[in-house]
């Protein structure tokens, strides 16, 4: 076996410990903490040959021992030779792996690193329809019918793919309101003369996954359907690796590197001639490329994080422009970053990055330097999948940083000349002075802000005058003379709201201008329409609206609008509505649709559909349902056995039809985590973090979502929304109990957080005391949390009997929203609270109706849910339509 060949490759890769970037010293008990030979093996994917037992030894074991572990399981299986067969074929099949799915996360991954390139792979591209999709398939080419099909698909919200499993039942693999109108076929299929399903009409792959997965539409089954087990058995390690090894075959690894450089999966033959004829063209120049990191600042919450890379330029091509002759470089630093958890195997998608940097040749030295800043929150554990790549030759470097950010800062220490610090200086982000005639609009320092807003302006060069203050459009202030600042007003509830800066001369002209966009939902990238509702959409001019998520760092582009593929609207600002038209339909089977395409400043989308109109076949399912997500007690006890007819749900006093009705224990959870931490809070802080770390660990699944603020004279965003309960554990650790009470500002703030989000939703909040702090009254957060949809729960610690006012808050948050209070004098006592809120959590019922009259604008209608006998139910008082 001789060491493959790696086309297209710089051949330095580079991982850099957490031990040695945040100063650890000893043994570490996590994988991202272990030396670096360790660690490497781990979070670039050899750990997958490893059973789960093997695993959790290596783990529990010291690093001495460690690495006699590892000596003794990897051992070459064939002494005789020089080299390691068994070292070859790890690394041969991680370079074939990362190079296509940087993350071991992703089960595509997983199949590449264990079993190589699949037979076939087939593409299934209907995003009106599915999730994205691949279908993989393994064997001998001549039997494709004998083939188990291994199905992958992206789940909502994570980048990384996962193998498809009848457990998981067909609903993962659509597009929400796909799922949505399927969920309706099912129940009126007895009714229906004719009518072909929604899925055939709009994807011609729907047979393909059918197929795949043995099931029509959601719940058809058929008998030749795969088995659960024997698609996991892909995923297996193998029984003995020195087999796996010999399995592995060096020139089958570089077709498939060839192959997906070219990002297609060519017959074998036609993937050797690709290596036959372009690897030694391609072949990277000999040299080694150095990639360090460091922490030059904490700013607010966050630790300013710094990738440093520096390459001879022997590695690099240079561009020269036609027209203008000019000579430069042209660099890509791409990056996946993951959290890990306590336990988890690999960590979770965190964010990704792209930053593309331009260099004359003219002002480099020997050596070319890149410098990208990100952003990250003290004691998170990372790995940084970051691909450098030459963009004239199109050779491309892959490095893994693992590291644990510091909570103090731990800069660069640098030995660079003057070329090489003025190549950084140009490439790093636009410097809060922007040079002569310029303004800056200083951003806020909350995540979140409502209100009265002070806005600073900094304003350089001598021609401007005047500033001028917008917001969404509307101007609000003028300053003609230093300091550049004005009191805006904003919204009374937290928005997304543009704010805008406009600097004039003496002549009136416009000299320069910023603007910023507060209140910005932060997280994976995605898109939900929020207006108009699903079907029974009238053709003519209609309102339009969506929400956008945002990744941290990045900016939106554009907002698009479409109906039947037809563009609507272009925006490239908040708010994100506008009036489309609804044509009219040629015939009663006419499908009309609105996707709206969000476009990041990198070049990443995302998008939502929305059924407008469907066949009238469905004119009779209006599916503005409501939906209660309802508990019932037996006194105190949680009941699980209610059937449909113990419950009777009113609006308005008006008796209502039930449209669908079950029992949801297991249907994804969003909670929100809200933390008192005033200064009375100090002896209480460490037990009240403890139990709501236990209570996160028992409740939140793989499927969930959680996320952590923290208040005292202001609310905090901890953790935006994350499956990683140790991430949270991570952010709680390092709150400490000072100021005062702003309980009314961060039931809003945490209330907010939940927006763009489906499906249960509950809020727990913990407070020892009455609000001395709030912007807000109480009215006017009773009257949000109402409109927001979102169970509360309330923990009143040490509040005396006597505070009626803080008492009847809580009680009066939790009763409105279909919650519960709790009442505790010590913070031993969170354990059991915690307890019986999980309790409910799990055994709630979904209650779906569809209202008896129209909705009016922005009339509150009260909801109440009688049930049989003795059981009483507990859910929300009302809603807004």
């Amino acid at each position: 076996m001789t060491q493959p060949m790696r086309p297209n490759l710089f051949l330095h890769v580079l991982v850099i410990s957490s031990m040695l970037v945040a100063g650890w010293a000893g043994a570490a008990d996590h994988p991202v903490e272990w030396p670096e030979d360790q660690s490497r093996f781990w979070t670039e994917g050899g750990i997958l040959l490893l059973g789960q037992e093997r695993r959790e030894e290596l783990r529990e074991a010291s690093v001495a021992s460690r690495g006699e572990l590892l000596e003794e399981w990897l051992a070459d299986p064939d002494p005789s030779t020089a080299e390691n067969e068994l070292h070859l074929a790890i690394r041969a099949r991680v370079d074939l792996a990362r190079l296509a799915y940087p993350s071991p996360a992703d089960d595509r991954f997983k199949l590449l690193f264990l079993h190589g390139m699949p037979t076939s792979r087939e593409i299934v591209d209907c995003g009106r329809t599915f999730r994205p999709i691949e279908i993989w398939r393994y064997g001998p080419a001549e039997k494709a019918d004998e083939q188990l099909p291994l199905l992958l698909f992206q789940p909502e919200l994570d980048p990384a793919y996962r193998l498809w499993l009848p457990t998981m039942g067909k609903g993962p693999l659509y597009h929400p309101d796909m799922r949505y109108w399927l969920e309706q076929y099912h129940e009126l299929r007895r009714f229906l003369v004719s009518g072909r399903r929604f899925d055939y009409q709009l994807c011609k792959e729907t047979r393909l996954v059918e197929k795949a997965t043995g099931v029509g539409g959601l719940i058809e089954y058929r008998k030749e359907r795969p088995r659960a087990e024997d698609l996991q058995a892909w995923l297996q390690p193998p029984r003995e690796l020195a087999a796996w090894a010999r399995t592995v075959d060096i020139a089958d690894v570089d077709r498939g590197l060839a192959a997906l450089e070219s990002e297609t999966t060519p017959p074998a033959a036609d993937a050797a001639d690709a290596v036959e004829d372009g690897a030694q063209a391609d072949a990277p120049t000999p040299g080694e490329m150095e990639a360090l990191i460091g922490f030059p600042r904490r700013v607010g919450q966050l630790m300013e994080t710094q990738f440093f890379f520096r390459l001879p330029r022997s590695l690099a091509e240079v561009y020269t422009d036609a027209a203008t002759e000019l000579e430069e470089y042209r660099l890509a630093v791409e990056g996946e970053v993951e959290a890990f958890s306590e336990t988890g195997t690999f960590g979770s998608f965190f964010e990704d990055f792209r930053v593309r940097i331009r260099t004359p040749a003219s002002t480099a030295g020997e050596e070319l330097a890149l410098l990208v800043d990100r952003s990250y929150r003290p004691g998170q554990r990372l790995v940084a999948r970051i691909k450098v790549t030459d963009e004239v030759a199109n050779r491309s470097s892959l490095i893994v940083h693992s590291f644990v950010v510091p909570s103090r800062p731990a800069p660069l220490d640098l030995d660079i000349d003057e070329d090489v610090l003025r190549m950084i200086e140009d490439q790093r982000p636009v410097s809060s002075v922007r040079g002569e005639d310029s303004l800056l609009l200083i951003p806020p320092e909350s995540d979140l802000v409502f209100g009265l807003w002070r806005a600073d302006v900094i304003v350089t060069g001598s021609s401007i005058e005047r500033v001028n203050f917008f917001v969404d459009g509307e101007q609000q202030f003028r300053r003609t003379r230093p300091p550049y600042t004005a009191e805006l007003k904003l919204a009374r509830y937290p928005e997304e709201q543009v704010v805008r800066v406009e600097g004039l001369d003496a002549d009136g002209e416009v000299v320069a201008t910023d603007e910023i966009v507060i209140n910005q939902q932060r997280g994976a990238l995605r898109v939900r329409i929020t207006s108009p509702d699903r079907g029974g959409v009238p053709p003519g001019p209609v309102e339009a609206s969506a929400l956008v998520v945002v990744p941290e760092e990045r900016r939106i582009e554009t907002v698009e609008f479409f109906v039947n593929d037809a563009v609507q609207a272009t925006l490239d600002k908040p708010p994100w509505k506008t009036t489309v038209e609804v044509p009219e339909g040629r015939s009663e089977q006419d499908i009309s649709y609105l996707t709206v395409v969000a476009t990041l400043d990198d070049g990443s989308r995302a998008e939502e559909v929305r059924f407008l109109r469907v066949p009238d076949y469905f004119d009779e399912v209006d599916v503005d349902y409501v939906e209660l997500y309802t508990t019932v007690l037996d006194g105190t006890r949680p009941v699980l056995d209610a059937a449909q007819e113990d419950f009777t749900v009113l609006e308005d006093g008006r008796v209502q039809e039930l449209a669908r009705f079950e029992l949801v224990q297991d249907r994804p959870l969003t909670v929100g985590l809200t933390l008192d931490v005033s200064g009375s809070m100090m002896e209480s802080l460490n037990e009240a973090r403890r139990a709501a770390v236990g209570f996160l660990e028992r409740v939140v699944s793989p499927s969930d979502q959680t996320f952590a603020v923290a208040f005292s004279s202001s609310p905090e965003l901890l953790m935006p929304r994350t499956s990683d309960v140790g991430a949270v554990a991570e952010t709680l650790e390092r709150v400490r109990a000072d100021g005062n009470t702003a309980l009314h500002d961060a039931v809003v703030s945490s209330l907010y957080y939940f927006s763009g989000v489906r499906g249960r939703r509950t809020l727990v909040l913990l407070s020892d005391g009455e609000d001395t702090a709030s912007r807000l009254e109480f009215d006017e957060a009773l009257e949000y949390a109402r409109r927001s949809g979102v169970v509360i729960y309330t923990i009143g610690l040490n509040i005396g009997r006597m505070q009626l006012g803080v008492r009847g808050s809580l009680n009066q948050l939790a009763e409105a929203t279909g919650g519960r209070t709790f009442f505790i004098n010590r913070a031993e006592e969170l354990n059991s609270v915690y307890e019986e809120i999980e309790r409910e959590l799990r055994s709630q019922y979904l209650l779906a109706y569809q209202p008896d009259r129209p909705a009016t604008d922005d009339e509150f209608r009260e909801v109440e849910v009688r049930m049989r006998g003795n059981l009483k139910a507990r859910t929300i008082r009302g809603y807004y339509p």
